[in-house]
């Protein structure tokens, strides 16, 4: 297998490996987080190990698509040349510069928030439509890539759902940090990260499918 081949193919695996390796990670430290029978510097530490862990499913989210355009391009299931290969990284990269930022910061501005939450539609809608495309043969995509294409859309439409159920948890877990915990307070807390879960789980469901899909398919 020529080199560019096996490079690519180990950097995409990597990606997965790491987005569902570190979400699992995030998974346990969230139900550090709602034990309330800990001290709240404990659960406080708890968010900050999730917060932190969790960087790497939203850093190798980013990853996945550039990593696995270059492997479809080198491997010929896909023609589309050096230069979108090359565009592909150079806009994950930017991205991941912007994700990376907003975790230091504590948030990057309200513009980078926006920002980041456009891109993800636009990254949705184009990798949506390039399945359903491929699956009606209007575009000549092969069917595993497709459907590849179709799990990593979900993947990112449950992440755009979980955002907006763990919208009431930062104001909640504010108060914890600062007030202590309270009834109201836990019960938020509590009541997101529940909601949030089945999703997180779906999210594995989909890498595992998108797995499956890229190692049944001959190299």
């Amino acid at each position: 297998m020529p080199f560019e081949q096996i490079l690519f193919a180990l950097l995409h695996l990597l990606a997965f490996a790491y987005w569902l390796g570190g979400d699992i990670g995030a998974f346990y430290a969230s139900t550090l987080l709602t034990d309330e029978k800990r001290e709240p510097a404990g659960r406080v530490a708890a968010a900050k190990i999730l917060s932190d862990v969790d960087l790497a499913p939203r850093i190798c989210l980013l990853l996945t698509f550039p990593t696995g355009l270059a492997l479809a391009n080198a491997k010929g299931w896909l023609q589309v040349g050096g230069a979108p290969v090359v565009a592909a990284f150079v806009i994950a990269i930017a991205w991941i510069y912007g994700v990376v930022r907003m975790h230091l910061t504590h948030g990057g501005g309200a513009w980078m928030k926006r920002g980041d939450i456009v891109l993800r539609y636009v990254f949705l809608a184009g990798l949506a439509s390039a399945a359903v495309g491929g699956l009606a043969g209007v575009i000549d995509l092969p069917l595993f890539l497709a459907l590849k294409f179709l799990a990593l859309a979900f993947a990112i439409a449950m992440g755009l759902v979980i955002r907006k159920m763990l919208e009431p948890f930062g104001p909640a877990f504010a108060t914890l940090a600062t007030d202590g915990p309270d009834e109201q307070t836990n019960q938020t807390i509590k009541s997101c990260l529940d909601r949030a879960r089945p999703a997180v789980v779906a999210i594995w469901a989909a890498l595992a499918t998108a797995a499956w899909l890229g190692v049944s398919t001959p190299m």
